[in-house]
């Protein structure tokens, strides 16, 4: 202030030197106070002539806007980050010449020079594109933030741009794509399959909080939607040593993002259809054969330490009947579904902050089920509707980037109602209904204790109950049943030299049914060069039963069979080994090279006890019935050919055996690949991806005995295409074609055939 003060009274010196040099050595006069007044308006006047700066942020080769780009000033800490139009405006500013600076992940930072003398001043930054992004931060692999380049374990990430350049409307549709990972279709839903394993070892999160609700083992990622989704992170094999029970297979964490700008509002509405190849030819427009629709609306609010984001999607899929000649369903059930979620962060004082997170979904399903008997042929109509609410609370300390603490609580609840009704009269031949109730207290450590140690610390505790209730005709099955589990584990990073990293872990659990377990895991990683690293992983995981596998009887007699409990169940065990190489050159290319093992004992399964007149498909029982093991290579290759075309592709290579019948396991294609090209030109944004998936053996789910076959289905390809166009003023307009050419078969799949979709979207924010 006093630096202030003397400028200020040398600049109107200037202009009146007598009166000020005279004013001021007054010893106390009347003109004192003039003059102070003087200063202090003019200090204010200062004040109020601080430079603007405001500007934009675009690709140079495409024009398309840079969000989340930051803008900083070099000798201040003002700064800002440009919004989704890729606009910023810094304030503030005293006048004079600055140099601003532009930076964003995958772009070679640029810098500009305001006016000397000027109190606005106007810049336009074009970044050049400079690689694949590999600084991406993710947390899912270690339960720390870490560099994507540096993480010791190899993880898998969807970017965000990569979900919305693919217009997915569903966690499903933007993992379609994804090397070694399975998107599987059934009456279930969609669920995931890593490296062979099945769905039901396959841990699924939102934000690190655990989604509950299976079906038949699945968690139906349609149910969840691509709304506000930064990333999702994908880590295949054993993580129960983070995780606890169900990440046998690995873990899949959807990433939301928070409110950046002071305010964001946006709007999407689509619509679209089943298109087959029957379509009449002398047609001259597209014959929809399904209506399919979705409408969606998104807000974000920013003001100083709070941040809010929430969203609203309402997505309606007509019933896909690809074979109309029967009367069963062979395609993709109708469904109407409602999703909401909502995410507050706000600073405290210091490095803390809360996070409250909420989600809501609400799903009714329908479709047409056959009864299976060939004497007389009984149609039914099945309703299904499930419902979702979820919730946490978590606080976050991090005082440096390698201190750290959380500590959290999470409750979600899961509503699942299936009835069986008589077509047409609409009578309930079959009923089941299901409630899920999961609680969950975590905390979370992390701390440099030495030069080389970053330890992480940890313990959950949860509660799991479940009430279920079946009938078939008058015959009722009913229990309820709550399972409870606490845990602690440790972990640490540990550097011994240059290049080398070491990540060392194990975790405690005490279940209330299955008393104590130990599940231990090694990683490391040699940088052999800065573009070359390879990564290398033991670990063993554990999946406990599920109060449905332990003690729920599933009486399905319409359809010919029924299930049982056996409170006799083992827990699932498993052994991962994994190594990759990964090479990153001339900063614009990546490649990774795969090998993996999975151990499998103790399985749980169907297993067939039996049949009845009553129950002609068979009776079931759940049983340990199933030793196995998976291994497989992957290769991947991601590259940009040029400013404008960016390529992914990826091999797979998948090798089973059933341990009891020396089998290959089924529905486990030993080739598959994957494609995808971005094309970015101006105003305009192409996408082209697909997958290849080789013959399997095959089986219906409802035939269980032993778990053999001798079917095979057959190899094919899936293509889709994406084109869409920048309108101006945050507009823009697309239209997509999943399974170009309408590839679909009624018993080995895939079920969805080509669907057509037509949508606009608009996307504003306020710097």
């Amino acid at each position: 202030m006093k630096n202030l003060i003397l400028n200020i009274h040398h600049l109107i010196s200037l202009h009146h030197p007598r009166r000020i040099r005279h004013s001021l050595s007054c010893g106390g006069g009347g003109r004192c106070p003039i003059v102070i007044a003087v200063t202090i308006l003019s200090g204010l006047a200062a004040q109020l002539q601080a430079l603007v700066i405001r500007g934009d942020v675009t690709d140079s080769a495409t024009g398309k806007p840079l969000t989340e780009t930051s803008v900083t000033v070099a000798g201040t800490s003002s700064g800002a980050a440009a919004d989704s139009a890729g606009r910023f405006i810094i304030t503030g500013i005293p006048p004079g010449e600055w140099t601003v600076t532009a930076s964003h992940l995958g772009y070679a930072s640029a810098a500009l020079k305001t006016p000397a003398a000027a109190d606005t001043a106007l810049l336009h930054f074009k970044l050049r594109s400079q690689a694949i992004p590999m600084k991406e931060v993710v947390f899912t692999a270690t339960r720390t933030l870490q560099l994507l380049q540096d993480v010791p374990v190899a993880t898998e990430l969807v970017r965000g741009d990569e979900i919305r350049n693919r217009a997915a409307i569903t966690a499903a549709d933007a993992l379609q794509a994804e090397i070694g990972l399975d998107v599987q279709e059934d009456f279930s839903g969609q669920g995931v399959t890593l490296q062979g394993i099945d769905p039901d070892k396959v841990l699924i999160l939102v934000d690190g909080n655990r989604v509950i609700g299976r079906v038949n083992g699945s968690i139906d990622l349609d149910q969840i939607a691509a709304v506000n989704i930064k990333q999702i992170e994908v880590v295949k094999g054993a993580m129960s040593t983070l995780y606890g029970s169900e990440a046998i297979g690995g873990v899949v964490n959807i990433v939301t993002e928070p409110a950046l700008v002071p305010f964001s509002v946006g709007a999407d509405v689509q619509f679209g259809g089943y298109v087959p190849n029957h379509t009449p030819p002398q047609s001259d427009r597209v014959v929809f054969q399904s209506d399919n629709g979705s409408q969606g609306v998104n807000v974000g609010w920013r003001r100083g330490a709070l941040g809010l984001r929430s969203a609203l999607r309402l997505n309606h899929v007509g019933l896909m009947d690809i074979d109309p000649t029967t009367a069963h369903t062979e395609g993709i059930n109708g469904s109407d579904r409602f999703n909401g979620d909502v995410r507050i962060d706000y600073d405290l004082h210091g490095p803390s902050s809360l996070i409250f997170t909420g989600r809501f979904m609400n799903e009714e399903k329908k479709w047409v089920e056959d009864s299976g008997l060939i004497s007389v042929s009984v149609n039914y109509d099945d309703r299904e509707t499930n419902r979702m609410i979820g919730s946490s609370a978590e606080i976050v300390c991090a005082p440096t980037d390698d201190d750290r603490y959380s500590a959290k609580v999470y409750y979600t609840g899961n509503y699942h109602n299936w009835r069986k009704l008589t077509h047409p009269y609409g009578r309930v031949r079959d009923f089941s209904r299901g409630d899920e109730g999961y609680g969950e207290l975590s905390l979370l450590m992390t701390r440099r204790i030495a030069a080389r140690h970053l330890a992480t610390f940890g313990a959950d505790g949860y509660i799991w109950d479940i009430a279920a209730h079946s009938e078939m005709g008058a015959i009722p099955s009913h229990y309820s049943s709550d399972l409870t589990a606490w845990d602690a584990f440790v972990q640490d990073e540990w550097q011994p030299m240059a290049g080398w990293t070491l990540l060392p872990g194990v975790r405690y659990e005490r279940h209330e049914v299955y008393g104590d377990h130990w599940s231990p895991r090694l990683s490391l990683m040699w940088a052999l060069r800065h573009d070359l690293k390879l990564r290398a992983s033991a670990g063993f995981g554990y999946r406990a039963p599920s109060a449905k596998e332990l003690y729920f009887t599933f009486n399905h007699a319409s359809a010919g069979y029924v299930v049982y409990g056996n409170p006799d169940l083992k827990p699932e065990d498993s052994q991962n080994y994994s190594v990759s190489l990964e090479h990153t050159y001339k900063n614009s290319a990546a490649a990774r090279l795969s090998f993996f093992f999975n151990d499998l004992r103790n399985l749980i399964d169907f297993d067939s006890v039996g049949s009845s007149d009553q129950y002609y498909t068979g009776v079931y029982r759940y049983g340990n019935i199933v030793s196995a093991w998976t291994r497989g290579m992957e290769l991947e290759r991601e590259f940009r050919v040029n400013s404008r075309l960016q390529a992914k592709i990826a091999y797979s290579f998948l090798d089973t055996r059933n341990r009891q019948t020396g089998n290959l396991l089924i529905r486990r294609p030993k080739h598959s690949a994957r494609w995808s090209l971005d094309y970015h030109a101006q105003s305009w944004t192409a996408a082209v991806w697909g997958r290849y998936t080789g013959k399997m053996l095959y089986q219906s789910i409802f035939q269980t005995d032993d778990q053999q076959s001798d079917e095979w289905t057959q190899s094919y390809q899936l293509w889709n295409l994406s084109l869409a166009r920048d309108l101006g003023r945050g507009f823009s307009a697309y239209i997509k074609v999943e399974n170009l050419v309408d590839h679909t078969h009624p018993r080995y799949g895939p079920r969805a055939g080509r669907v057509v979709t037509v949508g606009v979207r608009w996307q504003s924010s306020s710097p």
